[in-house]
């Protein structure tokens, strides 16, 4: 376990910002900027929820979340003794997040609005097996995750739901302040740097490795649009967290018959303002699809430029671009036929997807001006899969829950899908989780995000509206670093 050498404030600002960028990893969703509420996307009046069937797990007062049945109820379950300081009856869970940061108010946000939400609704069905969940507030505010580790190690049974987009400052080398000394366990909403994704002590519902990626997108890409698909390049922010993440998409292109990779290109972090020259750049090299991991209102400037000097090819982008600002970022014109892989659901079609409809319905229950976005499904499935841990451990170990049981339970868990929210996912610990094969294809269209493959029920659904093929994995033999693995910990 390396110890973690402080870096000059300036740099860490540019790394901070521009690694907000990498969540596109995590799944795809963004921390705290994909931001809406229940009533931009229903079309409902002051966010007033859909009227839903009771016993399909969507409604408020269900006590089923989709397909998990009654995860939360009475019970006698208990915290072993020396797992954390709440009282007798509680369970004290930290939350990691980061929506104090200064040079992004609210980041992260509906992470925090998810877990305050799940942990009412919850706690008003009696509790993870009778223990009421206490929430510690671990705003890490970008640059204080230190501080925010100190406020859980020796408090809290386990980090749920959260995560920070430095994660690796999680790891500080310092007694009660690093998650290994603490022996602290967690179950992310999302996973970003090699160092926390690849680390024991943790489970993700929604997992993120490096050494693995998803070649699904790439592959339905070539088939909608061969002549498009034919000629790629990857354009990304010039910065290591970002490059680990175009190395990954360059892993793909070996195992997708009809794309060609023809350059690369990157530009500065921070501060651009003309996007012509890269445009330029882009065009005569012949690239007829583009990919890009950055901001949102870059690239949709990128693409205005692109359009402007006649470009007619198209941009398959990370889930970080179903974002209203990438929309509101460029013209019409500009973003027409634009592609985004997706692994979780489409908000737009909560009405199709109980659970999508209970997350939604949730923070507006009990929020008062709850904010939503993907990273939030990503937490309420983190929740819902620690209590289905919790459940299992009582059963297993007499009531009694440990830390190592939870990690057991959860990384015993496959086929998740949040009970509902996501495609399916194979959590495990660690080195040995893998990406799913599983997504979909968004389009923008008319100004609007909208399901582009594959059709629910149509050809390529292989259930709920994802396609998974089989051989739909890439193995990235790249060096993109190494977790922080601490071979003393059982867990």
């Amino acid at each position: 376990m390396s110890h973690r050498s402080s870096r000059p404030r300036t740099a860490l600002a540019i790394a901070a910002l521009l690694t907000i960028s990498v969540l596109a990893a995590a799944c795809g969703a963004r921390g705290g900027e994909n931001v809406t509420d229940a009533a931009e996307i229903d079309g409902t009046a002051e966010g007033a929820p859909a009227t839903a069937p009771a016993d399909d797990g969507s409604g408020v007062d269900s006590p089923d979340f989709g397909t998990v049945a009654a995860p939360c109820g009475d019970g006698d379950l208990s915290v072993a003794d020396g797992e954390q300081q709440g009282a007798e009856g509680t369970i004290q869970i930290g939350v990691p997040n980061d929506r104090g940061a200064t040079i992004r108010p609210g980041l992260q946000k509906p992470i925090w609005d998810a877990s305050v939400a799940f942990a009412a609704w919850c706690n008003a069905q009696g509790g993870i097996g009778g223990l009421q969940i206490e929430l510690i507030d671990m705003d890490g505010k970008l640059f204080e995750v230190e501080s925010a580790m100190q406020r859980a190690c020796g408090t809290a049974f386990a980090l749920v739901g959260g995560g920070n987009v430095q994660d690796d400052l999680q790891f500080s080398g310092k007694e009660g302040s690093d998650f290994h000394k603490c022996g602290m366990i967690d179950i992310p909403a999302y996973a970003v740097s090699t160092a926390k994704s690849m680390s024991n002590g943790q489970v993700q519902p929604v997992p993120n490795p490096t050494d693995s990626i998803s070649n699904t997108w790439f592959r339905d890409f070539a088939a909608l649009y061969p002549d498009q698909a034919a000629t790629w390049v990857p354009v990304w922010g010039n910065l290591p967290s970002l490059k680990t993440v175009k190395t990954k998409q360059e892993a793909i292109i070996g195992d997708v018959e009809g794309m060609e990779q023809v350059g690369e290109f990157n530009f500065p972090p921070i501060g651009t303002t003309d996007w012509t020259p890269l445009a330029l750049s882009i065009i005569d090299s012949g690239a007829t699809s583009m990919t890009w991991t950055g901001e949102s209102p870059d690239v949709a400037k990128l693409l205005e430029k692109l359009r402007d000097q006649g470009w007619e090819g198209r941009a398959l982008l990370e889930t970080n671009q179903y974002d209203r600002l990438f929309l509101e970022s460029g013209s019409p014109q500009a973003l027409e036929g634009t592609l985004v892989r997706m692994a979780p659901h489409m908000l737009e079609e909560a009405d199709e997807w109980p659970a999508v409809r209970k997350y939604l319905d949730l923070v507006d229950e009990y929020v008062d001006g709850g904010e939503v976005a993907l990273l939030g499904m990503q937490s309420m499935s983190a929740w819902l899969l620690f209590v289905t841990a919790a459940s299992a451990c009582g059963e297993a170990n007499d009531g009694v829950l440990t830390r190592d049981c939870i990690m057991e339970q959860a990384a015993a868990v496959s086929d998740w899908t949040g009970g509902g929210l996501h495609a399916p996912q194979d959590p495990d610990q660690g080195t040995k989780a893998q990406a799913s094969t599983c997504s979909m294809l968004a389009m923008v269209e008319d100004g609007a995000f909208v399901r582009r493959f594959p059709e629910v029920g149509g050809e390529g659904d292989d259930g709920d509206g994802f396609h998974c093929p089989a051989d739909g994995l890439t193995e990235v033999t790249a060096d993109v670093g190494q977790g922080e693995v601490d071979p003393s910990r059982g867990y």
